[in-house]
């Protein structure tokens, strides 16, 4: 499987925000050219790396899945021409970085 994102502006989506008309697909470049039939599954908004996240991309790409989806927002960001897309890929490579830890509170 060589999983890439195919991403598309939902153009009819009137009553969608800007952020919900665009999609991301994964799609098997190994298996046809054209979408939908290299249809895998679409990349959700958030990816954990906590057991308890069900959505059909964890399930299909498990434990690699965040290192999974950072390469592929990152391979998106690279080709994409459009800003508003760019805008969206980098809102959602924010929330696949790791959260700084916070230091214990000196009590004395």
């Amino acid at each position: 499987m060589k999983p890439r994102l195919y991403i598309m502006r939902i153009a009819s989506a009137k009553d969608y925000s800007s952020k919900r008309a665009i999609r991301f697909a994964v799609v098997d470049a190994e298996i046809s050219k054209p979408y939908p039939a290299n249809f895998i599954c679409m990349l959700p908004q958030h990816v954990s790396a906590s057991d308890d996240d069900s959505s059909v991309f964890a399930r299909t790409f498990g434990a690699a899945r965040v290192e999974l989806a950072k390469k592929l927002l990152t391979s998106a960001l690279d080709t994409e021409g459009d800003s508003d897309i760019k805008a969206e890929i980098r809102e959602r490579l924010k929330l696949l970085a790791p959260k700084p830890a916070i230091p214990p509170r000196n009590r004395y």
